[in-house]
């Protein structure tokens, strides 16, 4: 079987000469982690190249990367100089090309398929999915090693930690200090320094809930949940769904068939991340939003008529697992043939 066959047999919907120019492992760490560690995955491009060498100095641990970029021979041989230059991504990074024959995004490929091959070839047991330009303030490895137990547990079983986001008002300085511990990240926010960031929400006001987090001192549960919802969340590789690859960019997406599963969103008390400045914005058009927002409120009928109806199968509709399903799918379910499945509790 050829290399470009067994990529679009990975990747079905995407067209088969775009997952022929996929190499996984165009460069590979010089260090394997340890199976039951955690991995970030991300996407990059040769123009956020720099987001990712600082996300691997803040990040002692693995990374699974998705590189997009032009099938330049040069371009490509500077991206493998500035790889092996930097220590930290020698050591802990695999990057994984994905080539386009033109500049741009492809939306024979699109970024929620990126992430997907970032996640596929992740050498370890977790990940957790995040912008490059993102970094994490605090030290997220030893939180899930001192709750060793606890948190495996919770992952295998198909719940999320959720790592709280933070941003600054103003996103134009290149220098920020950023806030290390959670003290201190606070006393920004009450300033209006900081604020934390759900996106599609105003600051401070998401589902993460600040009032709840100012005071958590363990593990809390999403109680506001809403199917836009699309934080940074360690998860497990191999339990929880893949991101839907209709959609050009939705993270939100990818985490709503993990929610009516009945995965539990828990956020973490104590760890947060920290956004600063974009390189590179979005290459979506105006019109490419209307058309995802169009696709996604068709998603959202679809996935919630295609897991009650699964669970319905597995005779679990009257369990604790289809919670959150009848709780978020009530009027879709009612008025699919005429609740065929029966009415929410």
């Amino acid at each position: 079987m050829t290399h470009g066959l067994k990529m679009s047999k990975l990747f079905a919907k995407a067209h088969y000469q775009t997952t022929d120019s996929i190499h996984p492992f165009w460069l590979k760490s010089s260090e394997s982690p340890l199976n039951d560690d955690i991995s970030i995955v991300t996407v990059v491009t040769p123009g956020t190249w720099s987001d990712l060498e600082r996300l691997a100095d803040y990040w002692k641990g693995h990374i699974s990367v998705t590189l997009c970029m032009d099938t330049n021979v040069e371009h490509q041989n500077r991206i493998r100089e500035q790889y092996n230059k930097h220590a930290e991504l020698s050591k802990r990074v695999d990057i994984h090309l994905s080539e386009s024959v033109r500049p741009g995004l492809s939306v024979l490929l699109p970024q929620n398929a990126d992430r997907n091959l970032a996640r596929l070839f992740a050498q370890t047991d977790f990940i957790m999915e995040m912008p490059s330009n993102m970094v994490p303030a605090t030290d997220i490895r030893r939180t899930l090693e001192t709750n060793k137990a606890m948190f495996d547990s919770l992952l295998r079983d198909g719940d999320v930690l959720v790592v709280p986001m933070f941003g600054f008002p103003v996103q134009e300085s290149t220098l920020y200090k950023l806030p290390f511990t959670k003290s201190r990240l606070l006393e920004l926010v009450n300033d209006d320094a900081m604020f934390l960031l759900d996106k599609h929400w105003k600051p401070n006001t998401g589902p993460t809930d600040l009032n709840v987090w100012k005071y958590a001192t363990t593990l809390y549960p999403v109680s506001r949940y809403d199917f836009h919802y699309e934080p940074i969340v360690i998860e497990s590789k191999s339990v929880q769904p893949w991101c839907a690859e209709r959609f050009l960019d939705s993270r939100a997406a990818c985490l709503f068939s993990s929610y009516l599963t009945g995965g539990e969103f828990w956020v973490l008390p104590d760890d947060y991340m920290v956004e600063l400045p974009e390189i590179e914005k979005s290459e979506l058009s105006a019109f490419d939003h209307v058309i995802e927002n169009r696709l996604y409120a068709k998603f959202y009928w679809e996935q919630c008529v295609h897991h009650a109806r699964q669970l319905d199968a597995l005779g679990l509709w009257k369990g604790k697992r289809s919670q959150h399903i009848r709780t978020q799918c009530s009027r879709v379910i009612q008025n699919w043939g005429k609740g065929i499945i029966g009415k929410p509790e």
